[in-house]
């Protein structure tokens, strides 16, 4: 219990889009006031310097900009029932921490919390889960190459969220050529959505990265 007590609280901003939810959430979270020190944002001004060392957000919340000062904060998406498709694409694209969902029990909501502190990735939603462990996690850096240039362009494109017609516009190809890349992209990946692209958009990610 000494060794408990003795830990720091975390900081947390409650940073969602609905001020109600916002004060329902930090209503459940000051049940254990030895934990966590918590602020909503049209209460900041009430706590000077305070600095969040995890932030919750919601969807629209995650679009806005955040104070430089709190560039060092974990970012949690706190998902309120988006399609699979969308939680994937802010995944990519922003530096998420974890996804915790609105239906998640109360132990398993600390648990997700204190697994972040502790430097892991946290996603409870079953659907994803499954999404991120089909077969594209599978294929190493050197199995990338067996995608051409053009489909990894693709395959990045679609896990920033865009449609064929986007794609087609920013590649300058007709959407029945984006079409015929996809079908051949799905094929070499053994998948059948979209959505189960992200893993394989993180692959060719890193392998640019790594060849740079």
């Amino acid at each position: 219990m000494d060794g408990i007590s003795e830990t720091p609280r975390m900081k947390v901003l409650i940073n969602l889009s609905s001020r109600i939810l916002c004060e329902a959430l930090q209503e459940f979270m000051e049940k254990d006031a030895g934990t966590y020190k918590t602020m909503v944002p049209h209460n900041l001004d009430k706590s000077t310097g305070f600095e969040p060392d995890k932030i919750l957000v919601d969807a629209p919340a995650l679009e806005e900009s955040l104070p430089v000062s709190w560039s060092g904060a974990k970012v949690i998406l706190i998902d309120t029932g988006l399609a699979e498709e969308e939680v994937v694409r802010l995944l990519f694209t922003h530096k998420l921490h974890g996804v915790i969902s609105t239906d998640t029990g109360s132990e398993l909501f600390h648990k997700a919390l204190h697994a972040i502190r502790d430097g892991q990735v946290w996603v409870d939603n079953v659907k994803l889960k499954a999404l991120l462990h089909n077969p594209p996690l599978s294929i190493t850096l050197a199995g990338c190459e067996r995608f051409s240039k053009k489909e990894q362009e693709i395959v990045l494109l679609i896990a920033e969220g865009c449609k064929n017609r986007e794609i087609a516009t920013q590649l300058n190809i007709s959407e029945r050529t984006v079409k015929t890349h996809l079908s051949r992209i799905f094929k070499k990946a053994n998948i059948t959505s979209r959505a189960q692209l992200a893993p394989l958009a993180l692959k060719f990610r890193n392998h640019a990265t790594s060849s740079a």
